[in-house]
């Protein structure tokens, strides 16, 4: 297993969707926790008011999808 790394992701997002987005993260926790593995999916809405912004505190290089079925996209570490 590789070394934790802790990091910051600063969040901006208009508040109706904060519960929805910790919520999926928290899910994600249990699953880590459980150690259980599930698709967990969010529905990023850009045509309303889903317009995020994140700031994250590290550097990354961006990956490419395991799935990209028309837009709808599935990253694994794997």
């Amino acid at each position: 297993m590789s070394d934790m790394k802790k990091f910051t992701i600063e969040v901006e997002m208009q508040e109706r969707w904060i519960p929805h987005f910790l919520s999926m993260l928290h899910y994600m926790q249990v699953l880590g926790g459980m150690g259980a593995s599930r698709t967990v999916s969010f529905y990023a809405d850009g045509d309303r008011d889903f317009r995020p912004m994140f700031k994250p505190n590290v550097e990354y290089e961006e990956q490419k999808p395991v799935i990209d079925d028309h837009g709808n996209r599935m990253y694994d570490a794997g």
